[in-house]
């Protein structure tokens, strides 16, 4: 920061930047509504209604479908948050919150398709093919990690689940809870700032330090590295160098890949699943810091990364070799990331995807009457 005050000042802009024009509009609404819903009963309400659902896919509690269906439609960290809060509220267990922590994170909606899709790479299509690529990698991984769940009761609750029962734990829920509307909503409010201006200082701190690398030319001998580790794919210097500074931030990473002048459009593709995949230091030290203090174990989280990169990264190839293929004419196109940053509307994208999500558990829930009727 002394050496090089004026790349300091260029690198901490454009992280509050993209902070400001991405972060805030895509995880602020989740953050408020999933902080309202717990604090109103809801993950008691799901907990009940949805145990048929999440116990064979997952085998974690029916509370646990709040954090599976806002992590999926919002973006990092919310899974971890509310994660977080159901372990303090005694609602998971130790190895569940692990599990659980390790697969609901993940890249916003907002992020692949308009930033990455439509912004980098002009194209909805690839944008479609990176999400399905990312999203899929990570539901294999939860279903992955319920074979090692440890062995214990489906349910405490050996009554027939349904609306009444549903009901009831949400009444038992607001009795623990008795808090106004009002007070409520300035509490998720208040809390919903705090965590936002804490992903704000871990952005600008890591977009510091990635352009320090850069300079400093760390990340230069680090895509070197990965050159000689990834030689059996012959990826061009360009692209190598964009998953070195992925490796810190996604976006930067995302966006040097996407505009290297070298490079075929799958060797690209696949260098931006696998870092959309590990998502970055940044965001591995935001997760670390809101499970601090639960038994969330760091070589767990990281071990789930890297089984997600090898799952991403086949199944985007798979995509590719049999979506994209027949429309090859699709190329990427370089514009500066501060244009990216503003090439969508990320308000309206992020309440769509809120939408989007509050009509999954609307689907759940009607799922979980059928497996229950059966």
């Amino acid at each position: 920061m002394i050496i090089n005050p004026q790349e300091t000042v260029n690198a901490a802009s454009s992280g509050f930047q993209l902070w400001l024009s991405v972060v805030v509009p895509a995880l602020l609404p989740f953050f408020i509504v999933a902080d309202l819903l717990l604090a109103m009963g809801m993950a008691n309400f799901l907990g009940v209604l949805l145990e048929p659902v999440m116990r064979p896919l997952f085998r974690l509690p029916g509370c646990s479908s709040l954090v599976v269906v806002m992590g999926f439609t919002s973006g990092f960290p919310v899974g971890a948050i509310l994660s977080r809060k159901l372990y303090d509220q005694k609602m998971l267990s130790a190895d569940e919150t692990e599990r659980l922590v390790s697969f609901t994170n993940n890249s916003s909606p907002l992020f692949i398709l308009g930033a990455v899709g439509v912004g980098m790479f002009a194209s909805p299509v690839l944008g479609y093919l990176l999400a399905a690529s990312h999203y899929l990698s990570n539901l294999l991984l939860g279903i992955l990690w319920r074979f090692r769940a440890k062995d214990k009761p489906v349910s405490k609750n050996k009554s027939p689940r349904g609306f009444r029962q549903a009901y009831q734990a949400l009444l038992e829920a607001n009795q623990k809870n008795p808090h106004s509307p009002g007070k409520m909503l300035g509490d998720a409010i208040k809390n919903s700032l705090n965590n936002i201006l804490a992903i704000a200082g871990f952005i600008i701190i890591f977009s510091v330090i990635t352009r320090m690398f850069a300079v400093w030319g760390i990340i230069k001998y680090l895509a070197i590295l990965f050159m000689k580790i990834f030689s059996f794919l012959n990826l061009p210097y360009t692209v190598v160098y964009g998953m070195g500074m992925g490796m810190f931030e996604i976006t930067i990473g995302s966006s040097t890949i996407a505009m290297a002048p070298q490079g075929a459009l799958i060797h690209k593709l696949l260098a931006v699943s696998a870092i959309m995949a590990f998502s970055g230091f940044s965001i591995i030290a935001q997760v670390m810091s809101i499970v601090t203090g639960i038994p969330v174990r760091m070589s767990f989280y990281l071990l789930s990364r890297f089984i997600q990169m090898c799952l991403s990264v086949s199944i985007c190839w798979i995509a590719y070799k049999v979506f994209v293929v027949p429309i090859q004419s699709i190329h990427s196109l370089s514009i500066p990331l501060y244009k990216i940053l503003y090439s969508f509307n990320a308000w309206h994208f992020s309440l769509n995807c809120l939408l989007l999500g509050l009509l999954v558990i609307v689907v759940m829930i009607l799922s979980s009457i059928l497996l229950t009727d059966q």
